[in-house]
């Protein structure tokens, strides 16, 4: 494995959660299409399965029970966290 300077790995962390908001902002749009559709249990379908599944995947913080074992959250933080043990040893 590479490793990345502190200054490196921020960008990427930095670059991951822009993906991440875009992402989110992405779900978001779609619910409000589907329930442009008018059409009541499409909709309830869709947050109840294929909605909630991808928006757990991407964050911990969403209103579901139970969780994703490795969120791209939970990913974000092991590169952020890398970058924060660098900082401490220096």
């Amino acid at each position: 494995m590479t490793t990345q300077t502190p200054e490196k790995r921020q960008e990427l962390v930095d670059e991951l959660r822009e993906i991440q908001a875009q992402m989110l902002e992405c779900l978001d749009q779609a619910k409000r299409l589907i329930a442009q559709s008018g059409q009541d249990m499409t909709l309830q379908r869709a947050e109840a399965y294929w909605l909630a599944h991808a928006r757990i995947a991407l964050t911990n913080d969403h209103g579901y029970l139970g969780g994703s074992m490795c969120s791209m959250e939970d990913t974000i933080e092991e590169i952020a966290g890398a970058t924060e043990d660098e900082d401490d040893e220096d």
